[in-house]
C-alpha cells in the first residue's frame, strides 16, 4: 500500500545539518512535516524504516524516533507494530497553535504565513514595576516590545515581551513587524533558546484587546506566560500572550 514515493530515496529529503541552533530530532520532524504537508507523502503512505531514515537524515536512531514520536502525538503518523508508520489523512492540524516554540514556527506549521504589526518597541531598564519572573534582573537593561501576532492575515495573538538586552545591545534597532526575535538573538548575537516554561490561564477580551483581535469584548482569552532561558540557564525574556481560545487549539509536546 505505501507509494513509490514513501518507498525509496527520492523523497527529496533535506539532510540534518549539526551546525544548525535547532535541535536534530526537529530538523527531523519538520522535514517530515514538510514531506508531508507538501504531498510528496501522502495518506496511506508507509514512511521509510528508521534504519533508512538514519541513513538519509544522517543521524541516529533515536534521533528518528524522538522526530516520528511527536509527528504521532500531534495526529501526523500512526504507528503499526509489526508493519510500520502511516501518514494519516488530514484533520484540524491547521487549527492546533503549539507552544513549545517559536511563534514564527508555530504559524508556518499551521500552514500559514507569520506576520506581526509592532504596537509598541522601547528600551528600558528593569524595575520594581516587572514581572516577578524579572524581578532577580532589576535595573538591568530591556526591550519592551508589543506585538499583534498574525498568520496570513488572521490574528492570532497579542504578545507583551520584555527582552533582558546586556548580551544584544543594539536589539531595539531591529524591524520585528516582519523577523523573528529568536531568529534575530540566534543569528545576530548567536543566543539559542534552550528552555521556555510556560504558565496558563484564563482571561477575558478588554475592548481594546478585542478591536484588536477582531472579536467582542469579554470573549474568553487564553493568558500563556512565557519565560525563556539561554544555554546557560539565564533569563533572557518573559511575555504575556493572550490567544484566542475560542478559535484554536492550544497544545504542548513534550519530547523525552
Amino acid at each position: 500500500m505505501s507509494s513509490p514515493n514513501a518507498s525509496n530515496s527520492g523523497l527529496n529529503i533535506h539532510p540534518a545539518d549539526p551546525h544548525n541552533p535547532l535541535p536534530l530530532y526537529y530538523q527531523v520532524y519538520a522535514d517530515l512535516k514538510r514531506l508531508i504537508r507538501s504531498g510528496v507523502l501522502r495518506p496511506g503512505d508507509l514512511i521509510p524504516p528508521e534504519l533508512t531514515l538514519c541513513d538519509l537524515y544522517n543521524v541516529g536512531r533515536q534521533t528518528i524516533r524522538s522526530a516520528i514520536l511527536r509527528l504521532v502525538d500531534e495526529g501526523w503518523l500512526e504507528r503499526h507494530r509489526g508493519i510500520g508508520t502511516y501518514v494519516l489523512a488530514p484533520s484540524n492540524n491547521a487549527q492546533r497553535f503549539f507552544l513549545d516554540r517559536s511563534f514564527s514556527q508555530q504559524v508556518e506549521e499551521m500552514g500559514k504565513r507569520p506576520h506581526s504589526i509592532v504596537l509598541k518597541q522601547s528600551s528600558g531598564i528593569i524595575d520594581e514595576t516587572a514581572p516577578e519572573p524579572l524581578q532577580s534582573q532589576r535595573g538591568a537593561p530591556c526591550l519592551y516590545l508589543n506585538r499583534l501576532r498574525l498568520g496570513d492575515d488572521e490574528p492570532l495573538g497579542i504578545q507583551y515581551a520584555t527582552i533582558i538586552t546586556e548580551h544584544c545591545p543594539g536589539l531595539e534597532t531591529f524591524d520585528f513587524n516582519t523577523q523573528s526575535l529568536y531568529a534575530v538573538l540566534s543569528r545576530e548575537y548567536h543566543l539559542i533558546i534552550a528552555r521556555i516554561t510556560h504558565t496558563f490561564s484564563a482571561a477575558s477580551a478588554s475592548p481594546h484587546q478585542a478591536e484588536l483581535l477582531q472579536t467582542m469584548p469579554g470573549t474568553p482569552l487564553l493568558l500563556v506566560k512565557t519565560t525563556a532561558f539561554l544555554e546557560n540557564g539565564e533569563l533572557i525574556e518573559h511575555t504575556l500572550s493572550y490567544y484566542r481560545s475560542d478559535r484554536f487549539e492550544f497544545t504542548v509536546v513534550h519530547t523525552l
